[in-house]
């Protein structure tokens, strides 16, 4: 649903840009200054519109019923029979709601039986490599450079030559169309192929594709086909991470710790992630202004890195139970 709303969020910028350029100088052309101060209006209003989902979301949140689980942890076991029997449409007697009710209950006392934890705890022994593994991997996550890809494609389409129209309003959708249907294979791919395999397959992918994206690039003077082939390796870098690279340093996060520390672990792993994030944000244009498209060629090497780090150092965890987990991370940090 994340990569869907990037598609909508990516119409309405096109939408509300072709509605404030209508006609504008220079729209069959490509813009000679990329970096040129354009008008407020568009980003403002771009942000303004963010209200009209928020206020939906936050009228919609008044009729959702309380997590059965948070109910169950606060003793309202009938409160969460009562929301189990809802969601299923079905009575409070129901085998199926109480089997559900049953689960969480368990899962409840086992949380209790744990005990609080503290950040300190990540980093003994047996669990300080499952905390580099999820800092590292949502590290490289980032510096495979999607985000520069995501947050500044206009720019990048406009350096190799696309007009206004195109690289505003049409290559960006498709884009992020493409983004979003190959989430779907790695629905299918963390399970059947494993978190490891499909880390080592997306850091090869994506670092060939921004060495061809580059070599494309530097292309571009002699003809309209090598910016469609540039372009061409820009999409399939990003079909190469939504569906590896995306998906799993998220799923892995989520079931690598033990129950004790799982949200202390997977809470390093989303600051790094955020982290890391806002310095690719903040770094992006003025790589791309200071080295254009050879800023592909960091990239690619980033990617390089990332393989060797999943290669070498990332454990899969796959299919395994926590003490299975343990006794494969023991004495390996």
């Amino acid at each position: 649903m994340t990569t869907f709303g990037i598609i909508v969020a990516a119409t309405i910028n096109s939408i509300v840009w072709y509605y404030t350029n209508v006609r504008p100088e220079g729209l069959g052309t490509p813009r000679e200054d990329v970096w040129k101060e354009v008008s407020n209006f568009e980003w403002r209003f771009a942000l303004l519109f963010q209200v009209v989902p928020g206020l939906g979301l936050a009228t919609l949140m008044c009729f959702l019923p309380k997590s059965p689980r948070w109910l169950c942890s606060k003793d309202r076991d009938e409160e969460a029979v009562q929301v189990l029997a809802k969601l299923n449409a079905a009575s409070t007697s129901d085998e199926l709601v109480q089997s559900e009710l049953k689960a969480i209950q368990e899962d409840v006392a086992a949380t209790r039986a744990a005990g609080s934890s503290s950040f300190g705890e990540l980093f003994s022994p047996i669990i300080r490599r499952r905390t580099f593994i999820t800092f590292l991997m949502q590290l490289f996550q980032q510096w495979t450079g999607i985000n520069v890809i995501m947050y500044y494609q206009s720019q990048i389409y406009n350096e190799i030559g696309f007009t206004k129209f195109m690289s505003t309003v049409v290559l960006p959708i498709i884009n992020n169309f493409v983004n979003f249907i190959s989430t779907f294979p790695g629905m299918w791919g963390i399970e059947r192929l494993g978190r490891k395999t499909l880390l080592v397959i997306g850091s090869l992918m994506m670092m060939v594709f921004h060495i061809s994206t580059w070599a494309f690039s530097t292309q571009t003077d002699k003809g309209k086909l090598w910016q469609y082939l540039a372009v061409a390796s820009i999409f399939l870098m990003v079909f190469s991470f939504a569906w590896t690279w995306g998906p799993v340093p998220w799923v892995y996060q989520a079931e690598v710790f033990p129950l004790r520390v799982r949200v202390k672990g997977s809470a390093v792993g989303t600051v790094s992630n955020f982290l890391n994030n806002w310095i690719i944000a903040f770094v992006g244009p003025a790589l791309m202004k200071a080295w254009s498209t050879k800023t592909f060629l960091l990239f690619a090497a980033a990617c390089l890195l990332a393989w060797v780090y999943s290669q070498f150092y990332v454990i899969e965890c796959k299919g395994l139970s926590i003490d299975e987990m343990d006794a494969k991370m023991a004495g390996k940090a």
